[in-house]
C-alpha cells in the first residue's frame, strides 16, 4: 500500500514521452467492451487538502488526486511499452464533478496506454465545491461533505465506476487538513449512480465523503465568551444606588446596543437561514436577558422616585444572582441540553 501511494503521489515529476506508433482509427466515439457488457473504471481518489469550509456560501475547498484505469482491448499491441498520449485521442469516461463551483487542474490531459491496452489517467483538482449544510445545531453541528463524480451520457449498465481494488481512499491524511475550525472522520470512496431527476434515469457516478465537525473552543472565544462579557457590563447596574439614574440606563442602554451589533457581526458567518440555529437561539436569549436588565433599571428606577428605594435595593440585590443564573440557565439549556 505504501509503495502505491508513493508511486501515486509521485506522479507529477512524470514526463510524457512521444508515441512511437499510431493509435487505432474511431475508437474515442465508442466505448471499450460496449457488446460485452459494461466498461468497468477502477478510481483512486486521494483527498490531499480541505483548506477552507464557508457556511455562509455553503461550501469547501479542497484539493484531491484521481486516478482512473480501465482497459480498452482495441489498444492492445498499438505500442511495445508504455506511452503518454492526448486524452482526447483515447475513449474515456470524460469524468464531470457535479457538485463545482471553481475549479483548476494541475496535471496536462493526458492517458498512458500500457501495450496490453491499459490505460491510466492522472489528474490533480483543486477548488470549490458546494455543500448544501443543516445549521439547525450550528455551532455544533456535524456536516456531510462530498466531491460527487458522474459519467455524462452512460448509465450505470454501460459504465462502472467502483474504487480501485487493493487502495485505502484515506491514506493520503496522515497529518490532517489546513483548515483550522474543523475536524474530520474518514474518508469514504464508491460507485454511487446520480439521478438527473427523481424517478428519471441514472447516469453512471462515484462519490468522494466524509464527516465533518466544528472545534466548539473556536466558537467559545469568538462568540460565547465575547457575549458573556457584554452581559456580564449589563450586570454593573444591580450593583450602582438606583438612584444614579443616567449611569444605570447607560450602562444598560450601551449593553443592548453593543450586544445587537454582535449580533450581526456573527451573522456574517451563516447563509440566510428559514429557521433559528443553536446560536440564534442563544443570541436571542440573551439580547432577552439584556432588555430584562433595561426593564428593571425603569422599574427600580420609578419605586426609588416613589420613595420606596429600599424595595429597589432589594430587587437590585436579588437580581444579581437571578440574572447570571439565568444565563447559565440558558447556556445550559441551548448548547447541552435541548
Amino acid at each position: 500500500m505504501l509503495r502505491m501511494t508513493c508511486r501515486l503521489v509521485g506522479l507529477v515529476v512524470l514526463i510524457a514521452a512521444p508515441a512511437a506508433a499510431e493509435l487505432p482509427a474511431n475508437i474515442t466515439g465508442t466505448r471499450p467492451g460496449s457488446e460485452e457488457g459494461p466498461t468497468t473504471v477502477s478510481i483512486y481518489p486521494l483527498v490531499l487538502d480541505v483548506s477552507r469550509v464557508d457556511g455562509a456560501d455553503q461550501s469547501f475547498t479542497a484539493d484531491f488526486f484521481l486516478l482512473m484505469r480501465w482497459r480498452d482491448s482495441r489498444l492492445a499491441g498499438a505500442f511495445e511499452a508504455t506511452q503518454r498520449v492526448p486524452l482526447d485521442e483515447v475513449w474515456n469516461p470524460r469524468i464531470q464533478i457535479l457538485n463545482q463551483r471553481e475549479l483548476a487542474t494541475t496535471f496536462p490531459d493526458q492517458a498512458e496506454v500500457a501495450p496490453d491496452g491499459a490505460v491510466e489517467v492522472r489528474q490533480r483538482y483543486h477548488g470549490t465545491f458546494s455543500a448544501p449544510m443543516k445549521l439547525r445545531d450550528f455551532p455544533l453541528d456535524r456536516q456531510r461533505f462530498m466531491i460527487q463524480l458522474v459519467v455524462p451520457g452512460f448509465t450505470p449498465d454501460e459504465v462502472g465506476l467502483s474504487l480501485l481494488p487493493g487502495t485505502d481512499v484515506d491514506v493520503a491524511r496522515q497529518g490532517g487538513f489546513s483548515v483550522a475550525d474543523w475536524g474530520f472522520g474518514s474518508i469514504r470512496g464508491a460507485g454511487h449512480p446520480f439521478q438527473v431527476t427523481p424517478g428519471g434515469p441514472q447516469v453512471s457516478g462515484f462519490v468522494i465523503e466524509f464527516d465533518g465537525r466544528r472545534h466548539l473552543g473556536y466558537w467559545i472565544g469568538k462568540a460565547f465568551v465575547s457575549v458573556a462579557i457584554i452581559i456580564a457590563m449589563s450586570w454593573i447596574v444591580f450593583w450602582l444606588d438606583p438612584k444614579y439614574v443616567p449611569a444605570r440606563m447607560s450602562v444598560a442602554i450601551t449593553s443592548m446596543l453593543t450586544l445587537v451589533a454582535y449580533r450581526f457581526l456573527l451573522g456574517g458567518d451563516l447563509p440566510q437561514l428559514a429557521y433559528l440555529t443553536r446560536m440564534d437561539h442563544f443570541l436571542v436569549g440573551s439580547t432577552l436577558l439584556v432588555l430584562l436588565t433595561v426593564v428593571q433599571v425603569a422599574f427600580t428606577t420609578a419605586l426609588n422616585d416613589r420613595d420606596l428605594g429600599s424595595r429597589a435595593k432589594r430587587i437590585n440585590r436579588l437580581s444579581r444572582w437571578v440574572f447570571p443564573l439565568a444565563f447559565v440557565g440558558l447556556t445550559l439549556t441551548v448548547f447541552w441540553i435541548v
